[in-house]
C-alpha cells in the first residue's frame, strides 16, 4: 500500500520547495560575510539588522532540504532496485562531491587565504552533499525494511511532537560535539540530519501524509508562531536562557513546526508545475554546488569597496546570482561531461522528477 497523493503534485510541491531552499542560500551566505559570525570572507562593518533574519533562516533552510532528500529517497526506492537506487545516488551525489573538491572549492580556499592570511580545507559547503550520502549508506538496511514490509503510520497529531527527539540531541550533544560538519565527531549536527533524513522517508512513505499537512496547515503556522514569541519573550525576559534545555527544545519544536508549515502550505499552492520549475528542477543542483563559491569571489572584492554595507550586500547578492546562472548555462549545461561532473542527467537520459537534490 502507497500514499494516494498524486505522485505528479508530490514531486512538484517538493520541488519548488527544494529550489526556494537552495535560491535562499544566495541571500544567507551572502548575508555571513556581514553578521560577524566568522565566515571565509568578512566585512569589517556587520548589518545588525541582518542577525535574527540570518538566524531563523540558519534554523529552516537545511531541515528542510534534508526532509525533502529523505523523501526523494522513498520515492526513488519505489521505482528502483536497490542495486539501481546506489548507483543513481552514487553518481549524484559522489561524482558532484568529488568534482566540486576538485572544481569549484580550490577557489574559494584561494580568496579566503587572499584576505585572511589563511585558508581551510574542508568541504566547505558540500557537506551537506557527503552527509547525505552516508545517510543513504546508514538508512538504507531500515528503508529497504520499511518498504518490503509495507509498514505505513497514519498521520495524525503526534506530527507536531517530532521536534523534541531534536530538541534533546542538540541539548545532549552540542556542548560535546559541537558544529563542525566534519563528519568525524561533528555528533550533533550528524544525529540532527539523520532525524530528518529519517522523517522524510517516513512521512513520504505514509499515505494520505501530505493532505493531512496541508489540511491541518494553520495549526502548524499558529503553533510556529507561537513558539517563536514564547522564544523571543523568554530570552528578552531572562526566563530562557541561551543553550539551555528550554532554548533547545523550543528552538527545535519551532524548527520542526515550520518546516511542517512549508510542506503543507507547498501541497496546497505549488502543487503544479511550469517552465520556471522545469528549468529550476534541473539547475538547482549545480547551482547550489556553484553558489558559494560564486559568493566568496565577488565578495572578495566588494568587501574592499567603501561603499555601505546594505549596499555591499545587495551587490554580492545580485552579481553571484548573475555569475552563477552564467556559469550554469553557458558551461555546466552545455557539456556533457560537465552535466555529469554537477549531478545532471546527459539529454539522452530524459527528466527527472524526483525530489531529491539534483
Amino acid at each position: 500500500m502507497v500514499a494516494t497523493d498524486d505522485l505528479h503534485d508530490r514531486y512538484d510541491f517538493l520541488d519548488w520547495l527544494r529550489v526556494i531552499a537552495i535560491s535562499v542560500l544566495f541571500f544567507f551566505h551572502a548575508g555571513m560575510i556581514f553578521v560577524g559570525w566568522g565566515w571565509h570572507i568578512v566585512n569589517d562593518e556587520t548589518i545588525p539588522s541582518l542577525q535574527w533574519p540570518m538566524d531563523i533562516t540558519h534554523r529552516l533552510r537545511m531541515p528542510l532540504l534534508f526532509v525533502i532528500a529523505g523523501a526523494g529517497m522513498w520515492f526513488a526506492l519505489r521505482r528502483r532496485t536497490t542495486e539501481q537506487f546506489l548507483r543513481e545516488r552514487t553518481k549524484k551525489l559522489v561524482l558532484p562531491l568529488i568534482a566540486g573538491a576538485s572544481l569549484v572549492l580550490p577557489p574559494q580556499v584561494y580568496y579566503e587565504w587572499r584576505l585572511q592570511g589563511q585558508w581551510n580545507l574542508s568541504w566547505h559547503h558540500l557537506w551537506f552533499i557527503l552527509y547525505l550520502y552516508v545517510y543513504i549508506l546508514l538508512l538504507l538496511p531500515l528503508m529497504l525494511w520499511w518498504k518490503r514490509t509495507a509498514r505505513h503510520i497514519a498521520p495524525g497529531t503526534w506530527l507536531f511532537l517530532l521536534g523534541v527527539p531534536l530538541g534533546i540531541n542538540e541539548h545532549l550533544l552540542k556542548p560535546l560535539f559541537p558544529e563542525t560538519h566534519n563528519l568525524v565527531g561533528d555528533w550533533y549536527i550528524f544525529n540532527h540530519y539523520l532525524l530528518l533524513t529519517t522523517y522524510g522517508y517516513l512521512m513520504a512513505s505514509t499515505p494520505d501524509m501530505w493532505k493531512w499537512l496541508c489540511q491541518f496547515r494553520r495549526w502548524s503556522l499558529v503553533m510556529g508562531m507561537a513558539v517563536f514569541v514564547l522564544l523571543i519573550s523568554g530570552f528578552n525576559t531572562g526566563v530562557i536562557s541561551h543553550d539551555s534545555i528550554a532554548d533547545h527544545l523550543g528552538a527545535n519544536i519551532f524548527t520542526w513546526l515550520w518546516v511542517m508549515v512549508f510542506l503543507g502550505y507547498g501541497y496546497r499552492y505549488l502543487s503544479f508545475a511550469n517552465p520556471l520549475l522545469i528549468w529550476a528542477r534541473e539547475a538547482s543542483y549545480p547551482l547550489y554546488i556553484l553558489h558559494q563559491t560564486v559568493i566568496v569571489g565577488v565578495g572578495y572584492y566588494v568587501v574592499q569597496y567603501e561603499w555601505m554595507p546594505w549596499t555591499k550586500y545587495v551587490a554580492i547578492v545580485a552579481l553571484s546570482m548573475g555569475a552563477s546562472f552564467v556559469l550554469y548555462e553557458g558551461c555546466v549545461r552545455r557539456f556533457a561531461w560537465l552535466r555529469l561532473a554537477f549531478g545532471m542527467k546527459t539529454p539522452s537520459g530524459g527528466v527527472s522528477h524526483d525530489a531529491t537534490p539534483r
